[in-house]
């Protein structure tokens, strides 16, 4: 069986493309793949991290607001979903090596969200995050996935899988 390819993106996915990686001048081809990645149903992301991206108050919440459709985020209300998302949270507070701010931190993000939205509807998670078990300040998105058997991929990973190949212009390759 083929089946589609489907990523979900957290909020730095966004954050740290458009302050390091791809700025918006620098490198509009990765805007443009995702905008156009999403027109094929193939990345999309959550209402949650909608909510964190319009709080910069900067060219990246303006983008996201101008910019990204409706249909980009996906919502959480479905009964599945929270039943998931409430499971993920009894195992976040399990967790003893975490401390009670490293809990609610994660109880406020987007994350635990986006794993069960991904965990339901049979998407992969992409961020930048790295697996850090014993970490006791944050609770990482790749350890949540990997708890929860959900895929995860780097953004590097999941633009090489969708095929995004980024040109220079002729202009810029004028000397």
């Amino acid at each position: 069986m083929n089946q589609k390819l489907t990523y979900l993106l957290d909020a730095d996915t966004f954050i740290r493309a458009h302050r390091q990686h791809y700025r918006f001048t620098f490198c509009p081809a990765y805007w443009t793949a995702i905008l156009n990645h999403h027109s094929t149903g193939t990345i999309a992301s959550i209402t949650q991290v909608r909510k964190e991206l319009l709080r910069g108050k900067d060219d990246l919440s303006a983008w996201t607001k101008n910019n990204l459709p409706v249909s980009f985020f996906k919502g959480t209300e479905d009964t599945k979903v929270i039943h998931v998302f409430a499971t993920i949270s009894k195992w976040v507070v399990s967790l003893s090596h975490l401390s009670s701010g490293a809990q609610s931190h994660f109880a406020s993000s987007a994350d635990g969200w986006l794993v069960a939205f991904a965990k339901v509807n049979g998407y992969s998670v992409c961020s930048y995050e790295v697996l850090s078990p014993e970490s006791k300040s944050n609770i990482k998105l790749p350890d949540v996935c990997k708890q929860f058997a959900v895929p995860y991929v780097n953004p590097y990973d999941m633009l090489e899988t969708l095929d995004v190949r980024m040109i220079l212009s002729k202009k810029a390759t004028r000397a």
